[in-house]
Parts: structure tokens; sequence; C-alpha cells
């Protein structure tokens, strides 16, 4: 998830000099603005959250009925909380998106010098979309590379594909990155925690700049971090992306994902032992291995455009309104799906994100009742997290308010019901000066800042933090933790498996009337606190010393 853990910063006194923003910022903990935390509402969080997640919003996939409804509700949430357009007079910031929906899908047919054919079914052995705006894919007898995972990174003298022409070839990749298993957080990839190149986006960005025809990622439950139901849901149905001048030309005409014990047989068609491959895979100066194998596989595209919408509010600061915090949230989910055994097909999203979206509501409504702090606090949800983080994306690239004058952000993606906690999971912790604000508030509210247990599963790289990270702006995403106040580690870790297993992208991330919303509770007081303190604060954090995104941020503030 991150890359190197880095020894937290010296807190020192000095604040960063205005005149020299390239200045070390250096921020005193015990200077931090104080923060009275008002009476946030659990009403707004249990109302909004169930009427998002009901089947009238239908999934609240983009370009949709869900879509239309969960844009008009936010807008009447937000005003009636306070809040001004963040957009000129416009609540809404236009995102162009792709939409295309893979039909009458053949076969992935693997063909084997022999001329054996081994014949893989949608859906159950393989997925595959197209990121082409084209009527029709069609990938005949393509000759197969295996590439290890896929990686070309000059900075750590790494390249899975040196010596290798895979023009027009098929490459299949492993997921995560060479240091996956490592117990510590030392080595070539950041030891336990993944970092991006072990992200799938970035194995088919990878792939389409080395001009391969076709991407397919082996999936591996552990270094995935979920399952093949969550693969299939999430990959099946209309697909969104970023609109491109050239259709996404210069994209692969195919990428995908596989079985593992499918991807077992097509190695050993190749006279290939898996386990010996996977094994020379996370040895620096791997060599890309040519399969005596092609690859087969078309199907036809109905597609189109669209004008999504991220839904932007804003309270302008009394003292220095153009320099701003924000809060950020993903509104959409998946839509229609895979059904479940009983037959439900709506993915609702109900703590995936319908619980973000709500809190953008409650603490918009919190920080209004408190009054208008120093900054400007944008409250941004964002449209098509769930295609790549393409809404978030799409703002940090072309963002309403300057990102050289956004302080730093809180980014919220799916509260934990399994209630009170006595700590809280911070994803990428050590990175940035904004752990100091997070270590005040959670110090105030008798709770605990720890590390993410599971670097390895890449959360970093998963939500909408990571749009305005990789372009300099500190950002924090944290949750609720797992030693629960009544069952501590044990029955948090029960919660978290329990939803990872049975409910996250599919049809039963539902809302339930018996959930218990203390946790949720106590986290939004933290939430609250931690962009309160910004607000009302004269300092600009950074990342921290040796992070990967400091240098864009100096970049900015100069």
């Amino acid at each position: 998830m991150k890359f190197k853990q880095f020894t937290s910063i010296a807190i020192v006194s000095a604040m960063l000099a205005a005149c020299n923003p390239s200045e070390e910022s250096t921020i005193d903990a015990a200077n931090l603005p104080e923060v009275e935390v008002p009476e946030i509402s659990e009403t707004t969080m249990k109302d909004i959250t169930k009427s998002l997640s009901s089947d009238d919003f239908a999934g609240r996939a983009p370009g949709t009925i869900g879509e239309e409804k969960t844009l008009e509700l936010l807008v009447s949430r937000f005003e009636a909380a306070g809040l001004s357009p963040g957009n000129g007079e416009s609540w809404f910031q236009d995102v162009p998106l792709v939409e295309i929906n893979a039909k009458d899908q053949s076969n992935l047919d693997i063909k084997s010098e022999t001329g054996e054919t081994i014949s893989l079914t949608p859906g159950s052995d393989f997925v595959a979309v197209t990121y082409q705006e084209q009527d029709k894919i069609d990938i005949a007898d393509s000759e197969m590379v295996f590439v290890g995972y896929g990686i070309n990174a000059p900075e750590r003298e790494w390249n899975d594909y040196e010596g290798i022409d895979v023009k027009g070839k098929t490459v299949v990749i492993l997921v995560n990155d060479p240091d996956f298993g490592t117990e510590s957080l030392e080595g070539e990839f950041g030891g336990r925690a993944m970092t991006y190149y072990g992200r799938w986006t970035y194995k088919y960005e990878e792939a389409a700049r080395q001009g391969a025809a076709a991407a397919i990622i082996i999936h591996d439950e552990a270094p995935a971090a979920y399952g093949w139901g969550v693969v299939e849901s999430s990959w099946s149905g209309p697909q969104f992306y970023a609109q491109t001048s050239n259709g996404a030309a210069d994209q692969t005409k195919a990428n995908g994902w596989i079985q593992k014990e499918k991807a077992r047989e097509i190695l050993a068609a190749s006279g290939q032992d898996m386990d010996e491959l996977m094994t020379a895979a996370k040895q620096k100066g791997f060599k890309a291995v040519p399969l005596s194998t092609t690859a087969s596989l078309n199907f036809s595209n109905e597609f189109g455009s669209l004008q999504s919408k991220n839904v932007v509010g804003v309270l302008k600061g009394a003292k220095r309104p153009d320099e701003y915090i924000l809060y950020t949230g993903h509104w959409d989910h998946l839509g229609i799906c895979k059904p479940a055994p009983d037959g439900d097909n709506i993915c609702n999203g109900a703590v995936d994100n319908a619980t973000g979206t709500a809190a953008l509501v409650a603490l918009a409504e919190a920080h209004s009742k408190a009054g208008a702090p120093d900054r400007s606090i944008i409250f941004l949800a964002v449209t098509a997290e769930e295609s790549g983080l393409l809404g978030s994306k799409y703002y940090a690239e072309n963002p309403i308010y300057p990102l050289s004058q956004t302080v730093g952000g809180v980014n919220m993606d799916a509260f934990s019901m399994a209630g009170p906690a006595k700590n809280l999971t911070v994803i990428g912790k050590g990175k940035s000066q904004l752990d100091i604000y997070l270590d005040a508030a959670a110090k105030l509210e008798d709770r605990t800042p720890e590390a993410e247990p599971t670097p390895e599963k890449g959360f970093y790289y998963r939500s909408d933090h990571f749009s305005f990270a990789k372009l300099g702006v500190p950002m924090l995403y944290f949750e609720g933790g797992e030693d629960l106040v009544n069952g501590g580690r044990e029955a948090g870790a029960k919660v978290s498996e329990d939803y990872t297993k049975n409910r996250y992208h599919g049809p039963k991330d539902e809302y339930d009337e018996n959930w218990d919303w203390s946790g949720v509770m106590n986290d939004l007081r933290l939430y609250y606190r931690v962009g309160r303190m910004l607000a009302m604060s004269e300092d600009w954090p950074n990342w921290n010393e040796g992070d990967e995104f400091k240098e864009a941020r100096d970049e900015s503030r100069k």
C-alpha cells in the first residue's frame, strides 16, 4: 500500500514561511487550534445512508436514474446544511465519461503448440473488458508472454519487460508486487506494504505503454486482497472510463483477470511450472518468459458518452477564504451487478459508500453550525470511484479551487459498522504531517491511531485521496479500528472478514436497521476535529521528508 515506512518528523514550533513556501514546514502540536465538536447528527447519517442504498437508487451507477436521485438528494441536503454552490453558481462539476458494455463475449481460447486448446468461460474463469472505443474487439492467435509482475521501474533498477518485445502479444501478469509475503517493511518495493506498482491499474497502464494487445492478471486472493466474486461483479456489466481525445486507441485491446488455477493450466501447457515462475519473478533481474501458447478472444461493445457529475459545496472561510480544506467521499457504486443466490442483483453500496456520502452532509451541518472557519472548507462528493477513481482524478486535474491553495484534506470511504473501537486505522500512517493533527484529535477522543494491519492490500491506492496525493495535496485516510470496545481485536477482525467476504462489492451490502452507529459517530468526531483544526490553522502541512509525493507538493507551493 505504501512505499517505505518513514520515521515521524520532529515536531518543532516554526511554521512555514509564507514568503518561501519551499522552506520546510514544521508544526507545533502544542499550538494546534482548540476545537469544540458540536453535535453531529446520527439521524442525518441514518436517513441519507438508508435513502442512497435503497433499491430506488438502483446501486447509484453513473449515468443512471440512481445518479439523478443522488444528485438531487445531495444538493438539497448541502443547501439545507448551509453550504453554497461550489462551482460558481452551480453545485456540479461535469465529469466526461465513456460507458462501454461488452456483449457476446467469446470464450478465451488458449492454444498450445501441440494443438491442445484450453477454453475458458467468461465470468467463472476469466473477465475481460476494453478501454478502446471500438465496436468490435478481436484478438486472434496472440502470442503469450509471462512478464512476472509487469513492472518497469527505472528508479528501482527493475524492468520485467527488459529484452522482450510484447507488441501485439498477450501478457500474463502477477498481482501485487515482488515484495508480497515479506513480513517487514524493507525491500525493493516497500516490503510488505504494496506500492502503486502492485495495483492492477498500473499493470494495465504499463502493458499499454509496452504495446501489448492484451493484459491478463492472474487472480490470487491473498495478494489481490479480495475473492473472485469481487472481480466478477466489478468487471461485469457496463464499465466507465475517462473520455480521451483518441478513443483510448493507445490502450490494450483487452484487459482482464484469470482464475489462478486456469493460469496454472495455461503455463503448464507451455511446459512451465507456475510456482517456480512466481518465485523467479520476485528476484531482481527476472526475465520475461515467452509461452508456447496463443490467446484468442472476441466481443462486441455498446458504448456511449455521458456527463456524470461531482457534487461540490463550500463553506466560505471568514479570514482566509482563498485557502481550502477538502472533505471527499464517492457517491457512486456498481449499480446492477451479478445476482446473489436469492436473485438480488442490485449492488446497493450501503457501507461503500453511502455512509461516506452521508458523512459529507453530516459534517457540513456540523461545520456550518459552528460558524464560518478561517479557511474555506470544500465538501466534494465524487463520481466513478468504482471505475478507477475517475471523478476525483478529474477534479484533481481540473480543480475548481487551485491545488496550490488546497491545504490538505480527509477522505471518507466505507464506515465500519462494528461498533465503537479503542483504536483507529490510518491508511498511510507516517506519510505526512497531517498525522500530527490526527494524533492530537485522537488523544482528545481517547483513541489510538495505528498503522493499517494489512499494508499489502494496497488500500492507499484504492480510494479518492490518492488522486490528490499524487498531485501533492496532503490527504488523510483513516477508518474506525478493529480493537473494539466490545470484543477486542478478534471481534473486529471477524466483522471485517465477514464484510469483505459476504458484502463488499456485492448485492448484500445493504442497509440494516439493527446497525450500531455509535462507532461511526465516534469516528465522525475525529473527522470533524481534524478538518476544523486545519481550517482554523495557519500552517501548511507537507509530506514527510522522503515521501514520494513531497516533490509535487513543494513544486506546487512555489
